[in-house]
Parts: C-alpha cells; structure tokens; sequence
C-alpha cells in the first residue's frame, strides 16, 4: 500500500484585493495544509502545482518554500508539479522557479521536460508515478492515451485534467490533478482534486470547499479520508442580497440590515457582500454605498469590506405597436420588444383568452 497526501493550487504570492496581508496569508495556509498532511504520515506529498502565483516569485515567497521544504527532507517524498502559473513564459525566461528547488533535491518535478516518469518502492512494491506539467489539450491528450504503466500500482499526476472523467484510460490506481481551485473526488473513477489551499479567487471559490485528500492505494482498492482546509483568514459571504423592486430608502436599509446579521469569530475578516436584484436608474444613483461601508467597517472592523454589484439597472423603454387595437398581437409586439423572460409561456397561453387553444 502507498498512502498519498494530496494538496494544490497554493498560489504563493498572490494578494487578493492587493490586501499585503493576503501574501502572509497564502504562506501560512500553505504552511498549515502541509502539516496536516505530514500528520496522516503520507509515503508521497503531491502538489499538484500553482505552488506560486507568477514564474518570477518574489524572494519571501521563495525562501519561505525553501525552509518548509527542508524540515520535510527526508520524511515524505515530496513531489511540485508545474502550474500555468508556475510556468515561465517570453523568450527572456526559460526556467520555472520548481527548477531551483529540483536543483536543491527539496521536490521531485518534471524537470525541463513536461512529462516524466518515476519508479518508486515503497511497502515492499514497486508504484510507478507519472507527472505531467500544465500543458495545452491536445498535448495533455497525446501524453494520456500513450502512456501504458508496467507496474501493477500506477499514479497519474497532472496540474489539469482536461479528458472528461468517463473517458480516462482504467491503467492507473489514482489521478490527481489540481488548477480548478474547489475540491472534487470521484471515488468510482480514482480521480482528485483538493481545490486550493486559501482563497485566491473569490468569485469562483465562494461555493465551494478546500480539503485535504488521503489516498491510501492498493490493487485491491483505494480508501479515501478527507479533510477540510480552511483558510487563516476568516471570509463571510453574503450572497442572498436580493433588491429587486425596492425604492433608494428600502435597499439603503436593507443593506445595513444584511451587514447586521453577521458576527465574525475572528479579528480582522473579509466580507464581500453580493447584491442581486433588477432596479431602476434613479434607485441605483440613490445607493448610499460608501455610507454603507462605513457602517459596515465601523461594526464589523474588517480587513476589507466588499459590495459586489451584481444588481441590473433598467430603464423604460420604447415600446412600438403595429395595431394597438389587436390586442394579442400588441402583447406578442411587447413581449419581443422588451425581451421579457415569460415570453414563451405567455405566448404559449396567450390564444386560451382569445379564443384559440393553447400551443
């Protein structure tokens, strides 16, 4: 049996909402993913790439890396895969920053190459492990369908899995991938993804999960425990913010009283609020929205306090009628014209109240 400790897409570097406390905190959500890993006492800790947020990592980040790496040495065989982050890009940049960390014997990766294939023993049987770097479809594809593995037990590692599950070759015990930043597992088909390991993108991770996957493998089935990974710093979502039809005074009120409800566990959080609705004009210029984040900060003191404006504004519309006394065929005429989302089912009953049948 050889147990895997899966993690991913830790984006080193990166500042959400150019927050420099955002970097610190990328660093220890790293840091505390990896210790958790190392307390299920995996034989291989993956990283399924995007261990940093450019190719040209800013020397914090680096030396960070380097020291975590090197209380692992020895321990668990620690295997980084090339992101498309990690990846350098131009003509003036040829070496991923994975390389000097290859070059130091902290990381297993891909080395110049974008696949390579590995032959480990670990509990007495021989695994054999391949890698492979981001890379286009086409090209991950060509990789995919070639590779046959001559061992019993066989891992398949890449930063992104771009063949649909159902079409994945049987040959390997597990595939882990990373890239999309919110867990999946697919215990059925031996296939994983830990999502990152803190918040990078909000609007595509608000929904989601982070966690920790233990793979321990064997020919007779893989088992899978799972852990959550919660970022260090404390996110609130509001995301049922609805103001549709509501006049300036209503959705002035109604944002305080969405900001009222919350009660944070920890100093300093991130609130990002999403407003949704269809308004109109004169009630959109009337939003008090920097009075709103002064109430919030003063309440609530956030790190960063964030109102989406997801709402749409509509004005009135011109409406022309061909025949304004046929009545049905004035309500077809507007239903086109304001591009009215019921359309089809009021065209579908219309004919029942004009003496018709219903299409």
């Amino acid at each position: 049996m050889v147990r895997i400790a899966h993690i991913s897409d830790s984006h080193l570097g990166s500042s959400l909402f150019q927050l420099t406390e955002r970097r610190e905190d990328a660093r220890q959500c790293f840091k505390k993913a990896v210790e958790m890993s190392m307390k299920h006492s995996p034989d291989i800790l993956v990283h399924t790439g995007d261990l940093f947020h450019s190719h040209m990592p800013q020397n914090d980040d680096m030396n960070f890396v380097i020291e975590l790496f090197k209380g692992l040495k020895d321990k668990v065989h620690l295997i980084v895969l090339q992101g498309n982050h990690d990846q350098p890009y131009g003509y003036r940049y040829s070496l991923s920053p994975l390389r000097g960390l290859e070059t130091m014997d902290l990381i297993t990766s891909t080395g110049d190459d974008p696949h390579r294939k590995l032959a480990e023993v670990y509990d007495g049987k021989t695994v054999e492990i391949h890698l492979l770097s981001w890379m286009p479809s086409p090209q991950f594809n060509h990789y995919l369908n070639s590779i046959e593995p001559k061992e019993k037990l066989a891992l398949f590692f890449a930063h992104h899995i771009h063949t649909p599950t159902e079409n994945l070759p049987v040959h390997f015990n597990y595939y882990g991938c990373g890239h999309k930043h919110n867990h999946w597992l697919d215990e059925e088909y031996d296939i994983g993804r830990p999502g990152s390991t803190c918040f990078v993108d909000w609007s595509r991770e608000m929904r989601g999960r982070k966690k920790l996957i233990i793979v321990d493998v064997d020919n007779s089935g893989n088992e899978y425990t799972v852990q959550q990974l919660n970022d260090v710093r404390e996110f609130k979502f509001l995301t049922g913010v609805d103001i549709t039809g509501m006049k300036p005074e209503q959705v002035n009120d109604s944002l305080r009283h969405s900001l009222d409800s919350l009660s944070p566990k920890k100093t300093k959080p991130i609130i990002i609020m999403q407003v949704n609705g269809l308004i109109d004009p004169e009630t959109e210029r009337s939003i008090k929205r920097s009075e709103i984040l002064k109430y919030g900060e003063k309440k609530l003191d956030p790190l960063f306090l964030h109102i989406e404006p997801n709402w749409s504004s509509v004005a009135a519309r011109p409406v022309s009628l061909s025949e304004p006394l046929d009545v049905e065929t004035s309500i077809l005429e507007y239903l086109r014209q304001t591009k009215d989302k019921q359309a089809t089912q009021i065209q579908r009953i219309l004919p029942k109240y004009f003496g018709g049948e219903i299409r």
